[in-house]
């Protein structure tokens, strides 16, 4: 996978008029590497900072709003949240993509290598915005994968916050749930394209995050919550086994969408207020 640390970034910053007596919002707007228009929101504290936590979203999932934006303000931690090209947010996407979101019939550059690389340029300019400020980074399902990719790249993020890591041991994954709706485009591409099986395989295989989880020497804390389809417990073990440093925090009998992630967000504050 073709992924530059530190690539060369225009990037413009506009203040959001929300009146707020302890945040200032903003947003940050710049080109990704095919030139499509990506954005950042950022909620920061106009106290003394202490450090800035940088949120990938789950796939197509909105990215939160100013009110989750700013809980984290009241502990002096600014917060970035990526908005995913081509998904729920405002963040573009120019490259095509016709069995979105793994594969393309023409394109050689899959799609998620794009969403990587727009994520190693979001903790390049936090680096940037926020010198000598240690970096956190969250995220559920395809965020907590985008957060394992920055961390193997950048020795400034300190700690990951992830949960129910998807694109993990993705080809063996989809193998075992060709029907699942998550892969149904997967199973679209093995359909219409089946002289392209090898290239299937391939670029499921480039974009596994356990191509990248062994090098990360950061502290993961880590939800487990036994119940998506698309994340099985076996492929979890697999990436956690390949983690050094790791605490986990078991959920086994909550709803994956609703209660689960408040659960873990509610843990990250308690580990945050403890710093």
């Amino acid at each position: 996978m073709n992924l530059e640390k530190n690539r060369k970034l225009v990037y413009k910053e506009n203040i959001i008029d929300i009146p707020h007596p302890f945040v200032q919002y903003k947003k940050i707007i710049f080109e990704g590497k095919d030139n499509s228009q990506i954005e950042i929101d950022l909620a920061i504290p106009k106290s003394n900072i202490k450090g800035v936590i940088v949120d990938f979203p789950e796939f197509k999932v909105k990215n939160k709003d100013c009110l989750s934006l700013t809980k984290y303000s009241m502990l002096n931690y600014a917060l970035a949240s990526l908005h995913i090209r081509g998904q729920a947010g405002n963040s573009k996407n120019k490259t095509p993509c016709s069995h979105f979101p793994f594969l393309d019939s023409s394109s050689s550059t899959p799609y998620f290598n794009l969403v990587f690389q727009d994520s190693l340029d979001t903790i390049s300019i936090i680096e940037k915005l926020f010198p000598n400020k240690e970096i956190l980074v969250t995220g559920l399902g395809q965020g907590a994968a985008i957060s394992i990719v920055c961390a193997s790249y950048y020795d400034s993020i300190k700690e990951l916050f992830i949960s129910d890591c998807s694109l993990c041991d993705i080809k063996n994954t989809y193998i075992k749930n060709r029907k699942y709706p998550f892969f149904k485009n997967i199973y679209k591409f093995e359909s219409d394209f089946s002289d392209k099986i090898d290239y299937l395989y391939t670029t499921l295989d480039s974009i596994d995050v356990l191509n990248f989880s062994n090098s990360i020497t950061q502290k993961v804390h880590y939800g487990l919550s036994y119940l998506d389809p698309k994340t099985p417990i076996e492929t979890q073990l697999k990436l956690l086994d390949t983690i050094n440093n790791v605490e986990i925090q078991h959920y086994l009998f909550l709803d994956y969408k609703k209660i689960f992630q408040h659960q873990f967000d509610d843990y990250i504050l308690e580990v945050l207020s403890n710093k």
